[in-house]
């Protein structure tokens, strides 16, 4: 969260959280002593919810609330692909002798150290999600344990049938919104390994460059062939 954002002008305003899934509005915020903001308060089916103010992402007029898991991954998508680029870019600069060898090595041992610290962050990531899905599937079950005591109280006539409706519904929206975040989660998990399986896009011009010098290469192998064939070796048999 930007710090230097004005609290005052966020009141009010539509929130999305869940990763858009759903909304909220910013009731207020909380702050400690020194007056620096710690938690935001928003109002969500008739309730408020608290959240930590480093969850409250703001990109210009809108406003989300990021998971710690979807805020890092955030920041792997927008870094990434930059740093990838990068790379690629000063190697073509390199070859074309436009930067020079020393100051290549230089950079191109800063951007593969970039690369492989948000690569081990990535793989960190992943590691945290699957915990995450794992105490997610961990939490279905014990409902499902949960339901099936119900069902047994209730088909033995120990439960009333408006006791059992209520009952139900709650572990049935409960059982729901686990499944969902355990999906939102391996979803994620596989947006991750697609960012780090990605190539970085080319563009028109790096496009034709490219086809340029594959045509020039495929032009001169065949120059290369024309002349092998036309330079036959005659041996010469003496009677």
């Amino acid at each position: 969260m930007n710090e230097n954002f004005d609290a005052s002008k966020m009141i009010g305003k539509t929130v999305k959280i869940s990763g858009g899934e759903e909304s909220g509005i910013i009731v207020s915020f909380i702050m400690d002593a020194s007056g620096k903001v710690e938690d935001v308060l928003i109002e969500r089916h008739g309730a408020l919810e608290r959240y930590p103010a480093d969850m409250l992402q703001i990109e210009g007029d809108e406003a989300f609330i990021l998971s710690p898991i979807e805020k890092k991954l955030k920041n792997l998508s927008k870094n990434l692909p930059v740093v990838k680029k990068k790379r690629i870019v000063l190697e073509k600069l390199s070859k074309e002798k436009i930067v020079p060898r020393e100051i290549f090595e230089s950079l191109i041992k800063k951007f593969d150290g970039m690369l492989k610290e948000m690569e081990n962050e990535a793989k960190s990531l992943i590691e945290e999600i699957d915990k995450e899905a794992r105490l997610q599937e961990e939490y279905i079950k014990s409902l499902q344990t949960g339901r099936a005591f119900l069902e047994i109280e209730h088909a033995m006539g120990n439960i009333s049938e408006e006791v059992y409706k209520r009952s139900i519904v709650a572990l049935l929206r409960d059982v729901k919104n686990a499944q969902q975040k355990r999906l939102e989660l391996l979803r994620t998990k596989e947006r991750i390994n697609a960012l780090l399986e990605e190539k970085p896009e080319i563009t028109l011009e790096e496009k034709k460059e490219e086809d340029e010098s594959q045509i020039a290469e495929e032009e001169s192998g065949e120059e290369k062939g024309e002349e092998d064939e036309k330079a036959v070796p005659v041996r010469l048999i003496q009677e």
